[in-house]
């Protein structure tokens, strides 16, 4: 069943499957993507790019890899999924000594670290997972 766009004041219906009409979610896609492409656009993000790109980086996420399978949010909850990230539990900012401090990383699957990068850049929540 089709429903009314949840904007307010907006009597047209839902596309099917989403909250908005057509218009309404033309306007939310493009503010969506004008908070990422400012978000990428920071300093931090800039040198987080550098750092990741480095074959330093990449050696010691492998390496944590090997040692740390498996995504510790999962496994808290008591499932078994591997773990394909690493993520800095205090995010970094540039900062090289968070960066490196190997007691600041954790493992986890895709879809955890996707769920806490989205609550640190897009809530400011810094809670950790």
């Amino acid at each position: 069943m089709r429903k009314l766009c949840r904007a307010p004041g907006c009597d047209e219906l839902a596309l099917e499957g989403l909250a908005h009409c057509a218009e309404h979610e033309a306007e939310r896609q493009a503010k969506l993507a004008a908070r990422r492409k400012a978000a990428k656009a920071g300093a931090a993000a800039r040198a987080g790019a550098e750092f990741y790109g480095t074959q330093r980086w990449r050696k010691a996420r492998a390496t944590f890899l090997d040692r740390h399978p498996l995504c510790e949010d999962c496994a808290s909850l008591g499932l078994v999924v591997a773990a394909r990230e690493v993520d800095h539990r205090t995010p970094h900012r540039g900062d090289a000594g968070l960066m490196w401090d190997r007691t600041n990383w954790q493992a986890l699957c895709k879809s955890c670290h996707s769920r806490k990068t989205a609550r640190e850049v897009w809530h400011g929540d810094r809670r950790g997972p």
